[in-house]
């Protein structure tokens, strides 16, 4: 385990960019800001569970050699403002994509890290103005959130016990081992988690919301959509990867080498653009 730990972590590349924050206001009046890079087609990142800009820093980077790329925070992380008032609902992260998506002035070619892609799905079934779809290990159909996980988790973040909240957000599909934990808790990345605690709660809705593969959306969505996953990944995910891909009437699946759950950014940012550009 030790040795998977060691080679996901190399991919993470935790690095603010200097580049100037601008801002576009979604459909409830929340604020949501982004970094735009680059020269030529627009390209929307969408980051997952605990994810902000910095942390796909490196894909805009590698990306903005042929498109611009809009790389933004989620409603609650980073630059980005946060209404939600009640339960968390997916139609406001719908809505804050179609805005930034707006910004880029037509149809955009969207990337959608992890749970990210359970934002992208619906967006581009619903009409979302999406000229490819990418994503990289979107969790559907994973295993079911726990029974009393939420509330536990909420009763965590109350006590601000965020050390333990984001240990137990990333353990609890498996999708990361205890030594990956570890590493991650001394890792520069690992402040930034806790600064994000609050929208573990959003992303264990979206799971718990989809655990099971959203059939007539993916049959909705008529672009060209590719589906990521690495070969290191557990065969949970690598299996979800596969059947997401199926069901999409343009979905193409590619195993990338030697990664697990953490996307090897210059390595991915190479497919995405062969994609984007075909």
């Amino acid at each position: 385990m030790a040795d998977r730990a060691d080679a996901n972590m190399e991919h993470i590349d935790f690095e603010v960019r200097d580049i100037p924050l601008e801002t576009v206001t979604s459909a409830d009046g929340t604020t949501i800001a982004y970094q735009k890079s680059g020269t030529g087609p627009p390209v929307v990142i969408v980051g997952g569970g605990l994810n902000e800009k910095a942390m796909h820093a490196e894909l805009a980077e590698g990306l903005s050699a042929n498109f611009t790329v809009y790389n933004y925070d989620r409603r609650g992380r980073g630059g980005s403002g946060d209404t939600v008032a009640d339960r968390y609902s997916v139609d406001r992260e719908i809505e804050d994509l179609a805005a930034v998506i707006a910004a880029t002035g037509g149809p955009s070619h969207v990337f959608a890290n992890c749970t990210g892609g359970m934002i992208a799905v619906p967006a581009a079934a619903r009409g979302v103005p999406i000229a490819k779809l990418a994503m990289y290990e979107p969790p559907f159909g994973g295993p079911k959130v726990p029974e009393g996980y939420l509330e536990e988790l909420t009763t965590l973040l109350a006590a601000d016990n965020r050390t333990e909240a984001v240990a137990m957000f990333l353990k609890w599909d498996a999708l990361f081992t205890d030594d990956e934990v570890a590493f991650f808790q001394t890792h520069p990345i690992w402040p930034a988690f806790e600064s994000m605690a609050p929208t573990m709660v959003y992303d264990s809705i979206l799971s718990e919301d989809a655990d099971a593969l959203p059939t007539e959306q993916l049959a909705a969505i008529t672009v060209p959509s590719l589906v990521l996953c690495g070969n290191d990944s557990i065969a949970w995910m690598i299996e979800t990867c596969r059947a997401l891909a199926d069901a999409m009437p343009q979905g193409q699946l590619v195993s990338m080498a030697s990664t697990g759950h953490l996307m090897d950014d210059a390595l991915g940012a190479e497919i995405l653009t062969s994609f984007f550009l075909e």
